[in-house]
């Protein structure tokens, strides 16, 4: 049984989504993150959220007709592509999959099962639905039974009065307020929380932050940042 990883990448972790940045990529991070996953990436698969690709596209073009979707959809596959690319550089396998045309899960599973890493990405659907990294990471550690989900982030993990907590419970959600002077069509942190509060399987799950040295503890199966407790 392999022992799977399902790693989510921020948006905010690889693109600048501050107020007014349109498709502004962090080229220095993106090159220390797909460095790190160079050193270690089997049995992994990757999701990445969209930023600032896919972000402001939803707030200039809004999901009103076929041409606002189409255009939102490149968007989120030219950062799709960069960071795949980015990846193969450095030797890693990067397969891209476009949440788009649907989710095969057991693609996906084989894919993995024959030494590729997936890489999904947030985007938009033809029914005119925005599909979250989040949301996506998560379905895909229920579905593939993944034992090691992890959100890398801007933030150290989640912050409550003042401090990174090790461990969040169900009970301190209603504590979590979290003010961000950024653009995010999928909800943030809270929203982001909330979602995995709901996972249906046996994994740990992680959220933290997205440097090299954090990355290489999630990808060896180490605890990092602030894990999350559904129970």
């Amino acid at each position: 049984m392999l022992e799977l990883k399902v790693l989510k990448i921020g948006g905010s972790v690889i693109t600048d989504k501050s107020l007014g940045s349109f498709e502004v990529l962090k080229k220095e991070k993106i090159s220390e993150i797909c460095e790190v996953i160079a050193e270690k990436y089997d049995n992994l698969v990757v999701v990445h959220g969209v930023g600032s690709f896919g972000h402001p596209h939803v707030k200039i073009y809004g999901l009103k007709d076929q041409v606002s979707i189409s255009k939102i959809h490149l968007a989120c596959l030219k950062l799709n592509q960069l960071i795949c690319e980015e990846l193969l550089k450095r030797g890693v396998p990067a397969l891209p999959i476009h949440p788009i045309e649907g989710i095969n899960f057991d693609f996906i599973k084989k894919s993995v099962n024959n030494g590729f890493v997936p890489v999904l990405h947030g985007d938009v659907t033809v029914d005119s639905r925005i599909i979250s990294g989040d949301d996506i990471a998560v379905e895909l550690a229920e579905k593939l039974n993944s034992k090691f989900l992890g959100f890398a982030t801007d933030v150290d993990g989640i912050i409550l009065n003042g401090k990174v907590i090790k461990k969040f419970c169900p009970e301190m959600l209603e504590a979590l307020w979290i003010v961000e002077k950024k653009i995010d069509v999928t909800g943030g942190m809270r929203k982001k929380v909330e979602k995995i509060l709901s996972l249906k399987t046996d994994c740990r799950v992680f959220i933290f932050k997205g440097d090299a040295g954090s990355l290489r503890k999630f990808l060896n199966f180490e605890p990092v940042g602030t894990e999350i407790c559904r129970q």
